[in-house]
């Protein structure tokens, strides 16, 4: 007979039948014995907001509670390029661009979890473009270079932009592709680059000449792109990757768009103009959802179902379903990103 307590310290166990064998031995003869347990896996919830500002040689870290009462955080040294939470192993990322560093703390000490410096030659910015993307982070390099680094800080991926070009933004489709927006280095030609993330070598590219605003997952080989275009005008394109890249493109009418937001596949807000419109790409329609709110940076938490909304160093908060206003906070100077730190 056995009893033994035994505790299940894994948050990240999904709820479901688990299977276990016992085995006992007197050095010559083995019994084994299975059981099986039911298992409630641990609930998600939001630990709290953070917020970031920067002087543009500190970058200061805000942690807003889940009633959006603020207190400092952490300062971190050099200017700012983008900031993203890794809840399944409790890190907050900072890169720089220009002086500092790639930085994560550990967001269950408070400690410096990993760091790797920035190279100060060429005084030109060092890393152009950021991606947190299931536990890793791609960085596009001025001079070409799209670099990957793991939960502990070490290279694990490496891709070459396309000549003269460097990575701006980016996104990881069906884990088989990297699809990159790239830059002319002295220009304005703009390309859209796909690479395997098996390899890092060249799938496809295409000439975009867009400023791309937000990269999206549609379908398996679909991807979509929310972009000003030459004239500064706001436009929605799906891209058929099997087939070279088409385009077809949907007319949103709306102008300059300053930032977009993914709500569910093919559903969309973007900020243009102070309003913020509802884009629906399934069915090829759009509608105003906030006007007047001076929009110019969107959040959207999928766990409690709030959109945020950054206008200078304001912050406001919504329910997304119900348009009601749930909370505001007022930051020292203008926010620069706002990011969710949930327990898992």
């Amino acid at each position: 007979e056995l009893n033994v307590m035994y505790f299940f310290d894994d948050i990240h166990l999904a709820s479901g039948q688990y299977y276990f064998d016992i085995s006992a031995s007197d050095g010559e003869n083995i019994t084994t014995q299975y059981i099986d347990i039911l298992l409630n896996e641990t609930p998600k919830i939001r630990n709290g907001i953070f917020v970031f500002s920067n002087t543009g040689s500190q970058t200061d870290i805000s942690l807003l509670a889940n009633s959006f009462s603020a207190s400092f955080y952490s300062s971190l040294n050099g200017d700012y390029l983008d900031a993203a939470v890794n809840s399944y192993d409790q890190q907050l990322i900072h890169t720089s661009s220009i002086s500092g560093s790639i930085s994560a703390i550990d967001l269950n000490s408070g400690g410096l979890a990993w760091n790797v410096p920035i190279n100060s030659s060429p005084p030109t910015p060092y890393f152009t473009g950021f991606l947190y993307d299931n536990q890793n982070i791609y960085l596009g390099k001025r001079n070409g270079i799209i670099q990957g680094y793991d939960n502990n800080g070490a290279a694990n991926y490496g891709a070459t932009a396309y000549p003269n070009y460097y990575m701006e933004s980016a996104l990881v489709h069906e884990d088989y592709y990297l699809v990159t927006e790239q830059h002319l280095i002295s220009g304005s030609a703009v390309k859209l680059v796909l690479y395997w993330m098996a390899s890092g070598i060249e799938v496809k590219q295409l000439n975009l000449n867009e400023d791309v605003k937000g990269i999206y997952s549609y379908g398996a080989n679909e991807i979509i792109l929310i972009t000003n275009n030459a004239s500064s005008i706001g436009k929605l394109d799906f891209y058929n990757i099997p087939s070279g890249l088409s385009s077809s493109p949907f007319t949103i009418g709306v102008g300059y768009i300053d930032d977009c937001v993914e709500i569910s596949n093919g559903i969309y807000l973007v900020a243009s103009g102070g309003d913020i419109i509802l884009i629906n790409a399934n069915n090829f329609s759009t509608l105003p959802y906030l006007s007047g709110i001076g929009a110019n940076k969107l959040k959207y938490d999928y766990l409690t179902n709030e959109l945020f909304v950054t206008s200078g160093n304001m912050l406001t908060i919504y329910d997304y379903t119900s348009k009601a206003l749930k909370g505001n906070y007022i930051h020292s100077s203008s926010i620069l990103n706002v990011d969710f730190w949930y327990n898992k």
